[in-house]
């Protein structure tokens, strides 16, 4: 039983381990080298306009567009913030989720698992949910600009 409970205790802390090295390079992506593929990211933000920079599909910089706002849509700048924000904090957990399932998926094909089985328990499927929000935010972002 010992033996056991060290080999359990093993893999869980390779795992973790793993875990925060996935997350740590998922978050430099995102946030150091601004990796958006098909996003927006802030260049500069005053008082009535707004500087953002927009990616294509592989995530190079398309171009950058400044928006300026009248006095009673000025709002819309806090709600390009908000939605600018939320879609790197998504795009963050869309990197650490597919990731860790690819991981877990090839872990587990390597343990002999059946391929199906493997697939619905690395949960793969479920790690690209946060696409939905990302898409979501990218379209409420070109709302807002237009």
């Amino acid at each position: 039983m010992n033996n056991t409970l060290r080999t359990k205790i093993k893999k869980y802390s390779a795992f973790l381990l793993i875990a925060i090295i996935v997350a740590s390079v998922a978050y430099l992506i995102v946030y150091k080298v601004s990796f958006l593929p098909n996003g927006y990211d802030i260049v500069e933000v005053q008082n009535d306009s707004i500087t953002l920079k927009s990616f294509n599909v592989v995530g190079i910089e398309k171009n950058i567009k400044t928006v300026s706002f009248s006095e009673k849509d000025t709002w819309k700048i806090d709600a390009i913030d908000y939605e600018v924000n939320r879609q790197k904090e998504f795009l963050w957990i869309l990197f650490v989720a597919v990731t860790m399932s690819i991981i877990l998926f090839v872990y587990k094909l390597c343990n002999g698992m059946k391929l199906w089985k493997a697939i619905f328990e690395s949960n793969i499927i479920i790690s690209a949910l946060p696409l939905y929000v990302i898409i979501t935010s990218v379209n409420r972002i070109r709302d807002l600009i237009s």
